[in-house]
């Protein structure tokens, strides 16, 4: 009965949540609150039990600089909550500059390194020529005109220098080699959307290995919610 119930309930949020194209309706809506709520519960409940290891086995109990680390961690904790009370939101600004800058000086340090010297050494360590691979050989090939002719295309020079023959190639090199990135990375974002929904269906449908109660779900729950919409709908059309 437990994993029936579990079933029947993943069906029925699952088909609430697709009812949104037939409109905004209440299923949709229901779905959506239960989603969001559970979805809060949950990452309060983690956070609570993070910082309650943390002071039990992670060590911040201890006297000292790590209980004071601590109570420094949980007042800045408790200051987000001024956000809610007009008369001192400008304490919530100080968790806020806290996280944020502190945020930003992680993810500069990571472009830096990952985004820009990692790829310069990437760049110059290619191997052009790779006798036993001739495709990772046109791979190499590839990239080593492109990613100078994308860089080339951002660098602002003079009007005369981009009115040059050399300019317009690598101008036009770089406009092929976006216009691909930008739709592969498209494609694969559409793609990966239909993989989605594709498993989706097939875990509505009880196709191996979904359990095969899930059809029955299905049938009975998509009846259900499409025949209350329709009568919802016909019963406000005649009402009005």
């Amino acid at each position: 009965m437990v994993d029936l119930l579990a079933i029947w309930t993943a069906v029925f949020f699952t088909l609430a949540i697709y009812s949104i194209l037939y409109r905004d309706t209440a299923w949709y809506r229901i779905a959506e609150s239960v989603y969001l709520g559970v979805a809060v519960g949950y990452g309060v409940s983690v956070d609570l039990l993070y910082v309650r290891n943390q002071w039990t086995t992670g060590g911040w109990s201890t006297p000292g600089v790590m209980l004071a680390g601590f109570a420094i961690a949980v007042i800045m904790g408790i200051l987000w909550y001024f956000r809610f009370i007009k008369q001192y939101f400008y304490l919530y600004r100080w968790p806020l500059s806290i996280i944020v800058g502190t945020g930003i000086g992680l993810a500069l340090r990571a472009v830096i390194f990952v985004q820009f010297r990692d790829m310069i050494v990437a760049q110059v360590r290619l191997n052009l020529w790779v006798p036993t691979n001739m495709l990772t050989t046109f791979n190499n090939i590839l990239l080593f005109i492109m990613v100078p002719c994308v860089l080339l295309y951002f660098w602002f020079t003079g009007a005369k220098i981009r009115e040059t023959a050399p300019m317009k190639v690598v101008d036009k090199i770089a406009r092929y080699t976006m216009m691909a990135g930008f739709g592969s990375a498209f494609g694969y974002t559409i793609l990966t959307r239909f993989s989605m929904f594709i498993g989706r269906a097939q875990f509505l449908l009880g196709i191996t290995p979904n359990p095969p109660e899930n059809r029955t779900a299905f049938i009975v729950l998509a009846l259900l919610i499409l025949g209350s919409m329709i009568v919802y709908d016909l019963f406000f059309k005649k009402k009005s």
